[in-house]
């Protein structure tokens, strides 16, 4: 059984580091409110009549309604929600920590259907990462670590900023957003997605990397452009 953490994502991307030299940076103070996602922050691995999919899961939002394997349900099936409520009791005790929210604790990355976890963090290791790492095992649960260039704080603070700014203003005069995205499981940084107003004369790869430096250049954090409508499994 596989699950692909890609989905949703196009097939091109335009990053850019915060360091890379900007372009074209306009101001714009218009507000306005777009969804914030945290994408594929956990996977969790749904089970339905005997068809199993999966689905990316932000680690902020709230649990979804999930449906207990029937009782004609396989072992394997029982074993993968089993899993998973591990998965997802470990989450919740991190998230009770106190101290977590100013610890280099970023977010958890989770895979039922092998019953490990990733830590995803930011900063040198220090005794919340230990606590975390000793509580995993005591719990049987393999667990690793990703390091990451931003903070939470980082990225959420880079997605106000950006959510702040209108679509057809300011540095997005000539694009329209549809999400912003805290988290990606495969890029260390903010991820845009969205459409340009009027075909660049300049061309969408080379318009693409311009506006991915002027928004790195403006929150200090490293950004992706993405093309389309996020889709939610």
């Amino acid at each position: 059984m596989t699950f692909d953490e890609h989905a949703g994502s196009s097939a091109h991307r335009a990053l850019v580091r915060p360091d890379a030299p900007s372009a074209g940076m306009r101001t714009g103070p218009d507000s306005m409110r777009r969804r914030r996602l945290l994408m594929a922050a956990a996977v969790a691995l749904t089970v339905i009549a005997g068809v199993t999919g999966a689905h990316a899961a932000s680690a902020a939002a709230s649990k979804p309604d999930r449906k207990k394997p029937q009782p004609a349900a396989s072992g394997s099936e029982e074993d993968l929600w089993r899993r998973q409520d591990q998965l997802s009791a470990l989450c919740d005790w991190i998230d009770a920590q106190p101290g977590i929210k100013t610890s280099g604790y970023v977010t958890s990355i989770n895979d039922p259907e092998v019953g490990s976890t990733v830590l995803v963090w930011h900063g040198p290791p220090d005794r919340m990462q230990q606590q975390i790492m000793d509580e995993a095992r005591r719990r049987n649960i393999p667990i690793s670590i990703q390091q990451r260039n931003h903070s939470m704080n980082d990225l959420e603070r880079a997605v106000d900023q950006l959510i702040a700014i209108k679509s057809g203003t300011g540095e997005f005069q000539n694009f329209k957003v549809s999400t912003v995205a805290t988290f990606d499981i495969n890029f260390d940084g903010v991820t845009v997605q969205g459409d340009y107003i009027h075909p660049p004369a300049e061309g969408v790869q080379v318009a693409d990397t311009a506006l991915a430096q002027t928004l790195a250049a403006k929150t200090g954090v490293a950004v992706a452009i993405e093309h389309g409508q996020i889709q939610l499994l």
